[in-house]
């Protein structure tokens, strides 16, 4: 079985796969010794694979030591079953590589669009030749609401919700959602036509924590996959099998 680590900036997920299948998965705070100590002990666990954004536990790599168990931390030398044509591999994170993997696990042989809806929003292509071709950074969807409270005197901390469908605000606070929620949308919807002119028969996926508020919203198809970097990082893992 393998055990799959997404540690990002702001939370933790963690799968055990057996082959393709997920028998338990969790979301939260990176557990500690002893909770990974009674994973390791539930589960059979042949094998790790960590990618982390925000510098991994050396106490939780000891155990993996201890325990004598292969484990791969996702860098950008790792080896995974895409090509990569982006122009600067060394800062490419982490997490769009095992998105972009495990889209291609799911869709192999497609031209793919992963979004990514995390602290920053991410748009990567993949072509249907199996190679990651590159994409594009957006400020995040959290970020714009705390840059509209932080930057400004007046205009209150709002968060995202499902219920934004009023186009145009008669409130400051609706004006704020609309404005924002309907940026975003616009944004993503914009990438979508623009790339499909180049890149035939697009599959979009739509992955991440806010990937929520826009599952329904999108006039194109899409998706929708929760957790598609511990599918990328379960491939991976199996790609580099010892």
């Amino acid at each position: 079985m393998n055990l799959v680590i997404d540690q990002g900036n702001t939370s933790t997920k963690i799968a055990v796969f057996d082959q393709t299948s997920i028998l338990e998965e969790t979301s939260g705070v990176m557990p500690d010794v002893k909770d990974m100590v009674a994973l390791l002990d539930k589960f059979p666990i042949n094998q790790v694979a960590v990618c982390s954004v925000a510098g991994f536990s050396k106490s939780i790599l000891e155990l993996f030591y201890q325990r004598n168990l292969h484990h791969i931390i996702l860098t950008q030398e790792t080896p995974i079953p895409l090509v990569n044509h982006y122009q600067t591999p060394a800062t490419l994170g982490v997490d769009r590589i095992a998105a972009a993997v495990g889209a291609n696990f799911i869709k192999p042989n497609n031209n793919l669009l992963i979004i990514d809806m995390g602290t920053a929003i991410t748009y990567d292509v993949v072509s249907k030749d199996n190679a990651f071709v590159g994409g594009n950074i957006s400020i995040g969807l959290q970020s714009r609401f705390r840059a509209l409270k932080d930057y400004t005197h007046q205009l209150p901390l709002l968060h995202p919700t499902t219920k934004w469908t009023n186009f145009i605000g008669q409130s400051t606070e609706k004006a704020i959602m609309a404005g924002i929620m309907y940026g975003v949308l616009f944004e993503m919807e914009g990438f979508i036509s623009t790339i499909e002119e180049k890149y035939d028969s697009l599959s979009v996926f739509l992955t991440g924590g806010d990937s929520i508020y826009f599952e329904s919203s999108l006039k194109k198809p899409i998706f929708a996959v929760k957790n598609l970097v511990l599918v990328g990082l379960n491939r991976i893992l199996d790609h580099n099998a010892i």
